[in-house]
């Protein structure tokens, strides 16, 4: 059984299931991850590491390099 059948997929949640991947990857390396309330400048989400700067992350997704 394949694990990921992107084709059954729309955009939308394609994109949201790589936001997702990357704040919990984040998370795993040690990363104070906070979604944001309302995306209305282009900002996913914001993380800092430790007691470091805050980052303001966008994330973009794509299924595959051929598909236009």
């Amino acid at each position: 059984m394949q694990r990921y059948i992107w084709s059954k997929l729309n955009k939308q949640q394609v994109g949201a299931f790589t936001e997702y991947f990357v704040k919990m990857e984040l998370t795993m390396y040690g990363f104070q991850v906070y979604g944001t309330e309302v995306d209305d400048r282009g900002i996913d989400f914001v993380a800092r590491y430790e007691h470091g700067r805050f980052i303001e992350v966008q994330v973009k997704s794509l299924r595959s390099a051929t598909n236009p």
